[in-house]
């Protein structure tokens, strides 16, 4: 424990010395010195000469500072569309990466696929081995997180599918394994919108929808690990009263209609086969006063704000982070989103946008970061 308190403190004060550490720390000088030999032949920490003169004329100390490049780590997204495959540092830092289709490698091909990529980026970045800490993963759909068991993805056609056992015949790196949005939500708190924030909530908009809670800066799993679905939350009685095809089995009430998949198939159902359209083209057609474009469009921002209005009520959290392929379209919407959820609840949220392209990699890295017993274990 003195030796990863040791480690921390350097990290958090880059520069510092021996003396200090043993100060701030209430260690003696002896122990402190012994403790930082020791993360210096483990790679953890190096030592430098400080440039600036000691104030007293005497001899510079040495600085020790954090070796980020001493371990990395494997941030993967398992998307319903791609899979991305990261090369992570310790202090947040996407390395490398790789992305590969997801629907064009299903079944064991995705595996086989996943576990050449990690290698690929090991030999292109030439480490060894002993220079993974571990891989944390990111899946679509409720996952077990204990026992690393994917028990409903649909867009994978995974159905209680033991993910971590698979992979674990394969490496030999620890493997943690959580639902997408739980590790996207960690890597908002990490190094994303939501940082320093305690109550935060993340919706993703893709294929599906999800929404990642971290309450009092803690994951929120849920009793059988479904927080956060709220795909099947509906968000108006007379349209489910009139029922509605699935875009996937198992698919919820807001995902077939806020999803980017029904967005595109509402609006080609108007258009001929030559002229289908994706989500973001059907946008594009609503900012150009498309009728029917415009009007798929705001019956989507009403769903959406109807559901971000019920998550308020029920969590009240400091934050809401849209993130996912369709919010890059929603920036322009957003004073519709939130006069209609002013107009409904008096409880005050900032409703943002994720800033960065590998909030999901990094929250996958971040996820084995915390959860793995290791002297960098950053949750103790």
């Amino acid at each position: 424990m003195n030796q990863k308190n040791v480690l921390l403190c350097i990290k958090r004060n880059d520069g510092i010395s021996r003396a200090e550490i043993a100060k701030v720390l209430s260690l003696s000088k002896p122990t402190t010195s012994k403790l930082v030999q020791e993360l210096i032949d483990e790679g953890w920490v190096y030592e430098e000469w400080r440039e600036e003169v000691n104030s007293l004329g005497g001899r510079r100390p040495l600085s020790l500072f954090f070796n980020e490049k001493s371990k990395y780590i494997f941030g993967i997204d398992i998307g319903g569309t791609n899979v991305e495959v990261a090369l992570v540092s310790l202090t947040g830092k996407v390395i490398e990466k790789t992305t590969f289709s997801t629907q064009q490698h299903l079944g064991v091909q995705l595996i086989e696929k996943l576990v050449d990529s990690l290698y690929k980026l090991m030999k292109k970045q030439n480490l060894s081995d002993s220079k993974i800490l571990g891989i944390g993963i990111g899946v679509p759909g409720i996952t077990d997180f204990e026992k690393g068991i994917v028990i409903d993805a649909p867009t994978l056609g995974w159905c209680n599918y033991p993910l971590r056992q698979v992979l674990e015949e394969k490496l030999s790196y620890p493997i943690y394994i959580d639902n997408d949005v739980n590790v996207s939500v960690i890597g908002e708190k990490w190094q994303g919108a939501a940082k320093n924030k305690r109550n935060i909530l993340k919706v993703m908009l893709g294929t599906g929808i999800g929404c990642g809670m971290i309450l009092e800066n803690e994951l929120y799993r849920g009793a059988s690990y479904a927080a956060g679905e709220v795909g099947y939350m509906v968000t108006d009685q007379s349209a489910l009263n009139k029922g509605y095809t699935s875009m996937f089995a198992g698919y919820g009430f807001l995902d077939n209609h806020v999803g980017g998949p029904a967005i595109a198939s509402q609006m080609n159902k108007h258009l001929s086969k030559e002229n289908e359209v994706t989500a973001r083209q059907v946008f594009e057609l609503a900012r150009e006063h498309h009728p029917q474009a415009e009007k798929i469009v705001q019956d989507m921002i009403e769903h959406l704000s109807f559901a971000l209005m019920n998550l308020i009520a029920v969590v009240n959290p400091q934050c809401i982070v849209i993130g996912g392929g369709i919010a890059k379209s929603l920036p322009p919407y957003l004073p519709m989103i939130q006069a209609t959820i002013e107009k409904y609840i008096p409880i005050a949220c900032e409703i943002l946008f994720s800033e960065q392209e590998d909030m999901s990699v990094l929250g996958a890295a971040y996820l084995l970061l915390t959860e793995h017993d290791s002297i960098f274990n950053v949750n103790e």
